[in-house]
């Protein structure tokens, strides 16, 4: 039996709990027709691989739930009607906000739409509870080889043969053992967060800084800040997050990086920065977190949700648009900490017992979590594996994390900034910005402006879908 882990629990508790879904989506662009008979394939082996599965709920006191066999199987391939060019954008949204459910079924949707004068739009959407985006990429990836299963997303959770008495049985055992795992990471927190504070005091001693900029240290703004907000959005009411996707050239974005001592990494941190710096949510005079995403999938790996991350900080003047070397070091010594599989850290230690929280304290919990003010997914060269249906070639493919159902209230209290998704797919660069504060990126085309000023900073030409 295969039990969710907590980055599975969260996802699902986002849902079940805060009532936001979290779901994944992938668009490909083509200019060309796609076949019907390409599409209904790779919906069959999409349908025979793991992203086609379902939540078990357990009732048992610290069990954790467990994945079964899909409750109910993904519709079929939806075929739209052929749209305009110009309503490309708002198909991609609306796909984006198909109701999906992890527990009874469907927990994907895979859909397309002709364009006038040809072309076609495919999207492919998962519920971030049975996978990650690297989970989706890869079965979709393993799905246009003619496979179901890709080599680093095994199938689980699909023999119900057990009887109720058996899976009962299971959960108790579970539960025992969970609630012993908690107590003992706990206690290791415990100890290691005495540890430190004493070698603290002795040594005078710091943590290590991933901070790029002056050594001088400075002070960090809150993420929902202290400068008095403009009152742009509604006051209340339901609110989607602007989005857009913009291309370039693979080769320009890369030429772009290099002229400034930069990888395509440190340039995406740098445009993200650059967006946020225009549209005012940050100053010049700030120090800002960066998230950076990292996924820890492997061959072999079970696991729906398998991404970490890390933080660096950056200095938000204009020195890095100079000079990219620092975020690109500090970069790289984030991951190499990271992969450091010889140190657990405090929070992976009380994973077991946060898994083990009733719902109630959840969402009590809930009510004081941020999200990140710059959060920039590098998926790298994905797109490739991704790129051709039916032996036609995608123009791009474009990847992003969409939460559902939220409203301006929820924005304005978790006080996000920009999230941004890039990929590579051929010689197309491609970028999802998605800006989180309702009142900095009121619209799509005051975000699309903003992202044409930065492109246009760099150098690039921007290609808006």
């Amino acid at each position: 039996m295969e039990r969710l882990t907590y980055d599975d629990d969260l996802f699902l508790r986002m849902e079940c709990v805060l009532g936001v879904p979290v779901v994944n989506q992938i668009v490909w662009r083509f200019d060309q027709p796609v076949s019907v008979d390409a599409l209904e394939a790779m919906w069959h082996l999409l349908a025979a691989g793991p992203i086609d599965r379902s939540v078990r709920r357990v009732r048992v006191p610290g069990a954790r739930d467990s994945w079964t066999a899909a409750r109910r199987p993904a519709d079929p391939i939806v075929v739209a009607s052929p749209i305009v060019r110009a309503a490309v954008d708002r198909w991609i949204e609306d796909e984006a906000a198909v109701r999906l459910d992890p527990i009874e079924g469907p927990a994907w949707r895979l859909s397309a739409t002709a364009v006038d004068g040809g072309g076609t739009i495919v999207s492919l959407v998962g519920s971030h509870v049975v996978g990650d985006g690297g989970a989706l990429t890869s079965a979709a990836a393993a799905a246009l080889t003619g496979r179901a299963v890709p080599d680093d997303f095994e199938r689980v959770g699909l023999d119900d043969s057990d009887s109720v008495s058996g899976r009962s049985g299971a959960d108790i055992v579970d539960g025992v053992g969970r609630i012993g795992a908690a107590i003992s990471g706990a206690a290791r927190a415990l100890g290691g967060a005495a540890v430190e504070t004493v070698r603290a005091r002795t040594t005078g001693a710091g943590s290590l800084s991933t901070d790029v900029g002056s050594t001088a240290p400075k002070n960090t703004t809150d993420a929902n800040g202290d400068r008095p907000r403009a009152m742009v959005a509604p006051a209340e009411g339901a609110w989607v997050p602007s989005t857009v996707v913009v291309d370039c050239m693979s080769a320009d974005w890369s030429a772009a990086a290099a002229s400034k001592g930069g990888s395509s990494n440190s340039l995406l941190v740098a445009v993200v920065l650059g967006i946020l710096t225009r549209s005012g949510r940050i100053t010049t005079e700030e120090r800002v977190r960066v998230a950076l995403p990292v996924s820890t999938r492997r061959a072999g790996d079970r696991r729906a949700n398998a991404t970490s991350g890390v933080s660096i900080h950056v200095d938000a003047g204009g020195a890095y648009r100079d000079d990219l070397g620092p975020i690109r070091a500090s970069s790289k010594q984030a991951f190499r900490a990271q992969a450091d599989r010889t140190v657990t850290t405090t929070f992976e230690l009380l994973k077991p017992l946060m898994q083990l929280l009733p719902d109630a304290i959840v969402a009590k919990l809930a009510a004081s979590g941020s999200a990140p003010l710059c959060l920039c997914s590098n998926l790298g060269s994905r797109g490739v594996a991704l790129r051709t249906i039916g032996g036609v070639d995608a123009t791009a493919v474009a990847m992003r994390s969409i939460t559902q159902n939220t409203d301006v209230a929820l924005l304005r209290r978790t006080g996000g900034g920009v999230s941004a998704w890039w990929n590579e797919s051929g010689d197309r660069a491609t970028l999802c910005v998605t800006g989180l504060d309702p009142d900095r990126f009121p619209s799509k085309e005051h975000l699309r402006g903003l992202v044409e000023a930065e492109y246009d900073s760099w150098g690039l030409t921007s290609e808006f879908w």
